[in-house]
This record gives structure tokens, C-alpha cells and sequence, in this order.
């Protein structure tokens, strides 16, 4: 659960391409998978339940107009893990700073 009485901080990751990446496994029966369209009801589940959005329908504007707009980037960016049946619990996406992201 977000913990919404810390201060919110702008901040970005960079990471060095010339270094290899830790090999970092799931638990046995989890994966990962890319986002597809019908997608962004479960992530708006998964933001909503964590406390990141109040409502499904503050998340639900918050991805038309924050990720809509660049379906060829969402596609690559956004990734969810799915448990041994199917359910997705946990969403990360890796969105670039340049573009122009609107706050609902």
C-alpha cells in the first residue's frame, strides 16, 4: 500500500547499457508478460488496490491519458506478473521522461 503521508518526489533511473543485468527469477509458476490491449482494466485494478488512485475511474483517466496516447511504446513498457492461474498481481512500467505525461 502507498503510503501517501511521504512527500511525493520526481525523480528518474538511469542505468549504464554496458552492464549485464542480475539474473532474478520469479517464484515457480509466476511470469511475466507484456501489456496487451484489454490490459489496462487490470492494471487499473492493481494501482487502484495499492492505493495509487482512489477509484477505478481516477485510474482509468489517468491511463487514457498517460499511456493511450503511445500504444507502440506501451506494448514494450508496460509488463504485469501473472500467478500460477492467470491472474495478474503486480504491474512495473518503464516509461521514457521525455514524454509529456498529464497528471489527472
Amino acid at each position: 500500500m502507498i503510503d501517501k503521508t511521504i512527500p511525493y518526489v520526481k525523480f528518474q533511473m538511469e542505468r549504464n547499457t554496458s552492464k549485464e543485468l542480475p539474473d532474478r527469477q520469479l517464484l515457480v509458476g509466476y511470469q511475466f508478460s507484456f501489456y496487451t490491449p484489454g490490459d489496462e482494466r487490470d492494471w487499473q485494478a492493481i494501482e487502484t488496490s495499492v492505493g495509487e488512485f482512489d477509484n477505478l475511474s481516477e485510474a482509468q483517466g489517468y491511463f487514457q491519458k498517460n499511456f493511450v496516447p503511445y500504444p507502440d511504446e506501451l506494448e514494450k513498457r508496460m509488463t504485469f506478473v501473472t500467478d500460477p492461474s492467470g491472474k495478474k498481481v503486480a504491474t512495473c512500467t518503464a516509461w521514457l521522461a521525455s514524454f509529456p505525461l498529464i497528471a489527472v
